[in-house]
C-alpha cells in the first residue's frame, strides 16, 4: 500500500516541467508597435489595457501589462525533461520544475501609450516590470 501511495505521488509529479516549457509564453510581437500607431492594432497585439486614463494634458492613456517568453524554438528543451521523468519515474522533477520554474520564465512588462486625438499613439515607452530569468522586452 504504501509502495503503491508513493508511485502514485510520482507519477503525479511527472510532467510538471515538461508542461510548463510546452504551455510558455512565446515571444511578445512589438514589431513595428510604437508613435503612429493605432489603439486597435496595440490592443489586437497586445490585449486589452490593464488601465486607461487621461493624462494631464487631457491625452487618453493606456497601461499594456503583458508577458514576453522565449522563442518558440526554445520549447524543444522539452525533449530532455521528458526523457529525464522516464528514466527516473519522475523523480527529475524535484530539480527540474524549480529550475524551469525560476530561469526560464516568462518576463513581464509594461507599454505606456498616449494618443492624440484621432487615438495614434503619439507617445510609447516600454519597461520590463519583472523577469527571473533576465529576459527583455
Amino acid at each position: 500500500m504504501k509502495n503503491t501511495l508513493m508511485a502514485l505521488t510520482l507519477l503525479s509529479l511527472s510532467g510538471c516541467s515538461v508542461y510548463k516549457v510546452l504551455s510558455q509564453d512565446g515571444p511578445a510581437d512589438l514589431n513595428g508597435l510604437g508613435v503612429g500607431s493605432t489603439r486597435q492594432e496595440l490592443i489586437q497585439r497586445l490585449g486589452s489595457p490593464k488601465v486607461t486614463d487621461v493624462a494631464a494634458n487631457g491625452d487618453k492613456q493606456d497601461i499594456f501589462e503583458f508577458r514576453s517568453g522565449l522563442h518558440e524554438a526554445a520549447k524543444v528543451r522539452f525533449l530532455p525533461y521528458l526523457a529525464a521523468d522516464v528514466f527516473t519515474v519522475g523523480l527529475a522533477e524535484i530539480v527540474l520544475y524549480p529550475l524551469e520554474a525560476s530561469l526560464f520564465d516568462s518576463a513581464t512588462c509594461t507599454g505606456i501609450a498616449t494618443y492624440d486625438s484621432k487615438l495614434k499613439v503619439s507617445a510609447w515607452s516600454l519597461n520590463l516590470k519583472k523577469s527571473s530569468s533576465g529576459q527583455s522586452c
